[in-house]
């Protein structure tokens, strides 16, 4: 799998890894197990907000992990349903990912081993099919963004939002396609940020084709952040992605949005 297709949003205080190395992991639940369902998702076109859902009866506040396999990874929180049964959901950008027939696959993410080298997978998962029509907006070899003279990103503005919403942010940028960038959502109220109760989200795309411009896009999901003013940055890499000499580069644009 292309690395600058590895997609994760998280909360901060959630280890982010790209090139997830899978341990305990079963196809299918054993009956009297717990379970998860994935809604339908049919037929999509590539640019289209996709949101994956379900239903399982793993506590409030279990981490998923979400795979659209040979495309991207991403993670839900179960949050509090009715009847024993609660509900999950999260949003995947597909403006970067090839048009072709994907199994999403959603298991229980157990968190990290004990060497924090790798997720540990429950057995607890189950599968839906999606299928992306039109035309790839990407580029399978992922560019660096460095030297590439008189850029700009520009974000949209976002307008205000209540939490729990799941959108896309989107903007315009002359870097070349495949530019690798990297998200992050910080509160931008510093005294919230240092009294413990700061929640933020990062995650990685790559710019892709728009018709006057080129975009950048990232498929945000508000249920992991607390309500607040948040500052959403897109900036371009230096070095591989999520590794520890990643660093961002000296290109960014940003913008500001109110979450209810």
């Amino acid at each position: 799998m292309k690395n600058h297709s590895l997609r994760l949003g998280c909360i901060f205080a959630i280890c982010i890894m790209a090139g997830v190395i899978c341990i305990g992991f079963v196809n299918g639940n054993t009956v009297g197990q717990p379970f998860i369902t994935v809604d339908p998702v049919g037929t999509k076109a590539v640019g289209d907000l996709v949101i994956i859902s379900g239903t399982t009866d793993l506590a409030e506040g279990t981490d998923l992990f979400v795979q659209i396999e040979n495309a991207t990874n991403t993670g839900a929180k179960v949050l509090k349903g009715t009847g024993g049964i609660n509900r999950w959901s999260v949003p995947v950008d597909t403006f970067d990912i090839k048009p072709g027939e994907y199994i999403v696959r959603v298991t229980e993410n157990k968190g990290q081993n004990k060497e924090k080298t790798a997720l540990v997978f429950g057995d607890t998962t189950n599968t839906t099919r999606l299928v992306l029509t039109g035309t790839f907006l990407g580029s399978d070899t992922p560019v660096s963004g460095d030297n590439q003279s008189n850029a700009y990103i520009i974000l949209d503005p976002i307008n205000t939002r209540n939490k729990g919403e799941q959108f896309l942010v989107t903007g315009r940028t002359n870097l070349s396609v495949g530019t690798d960038i990297l998200w992050e959502v910080k509160l931008a109220n510093i005294e919230m940020m240092t009294t413990g109760e700061a929640t933020g989200t990062m995650a990685n795309s790559q710019v892709t084709k728009g018709k006057d411009s080129n975009r950048v896009s990232y498929a945000l999901d508000t249920v992991i952040l607390n309500p607040g003013d948040y500052n959403v940055t897109a900036s371009t890499i230096r070095g591989k992605i999520f590794s520890n000499d990643m660093v961002t580069g000296p290109l960014s644009g940003s913008t500001l949005f109110t979450l209810k």
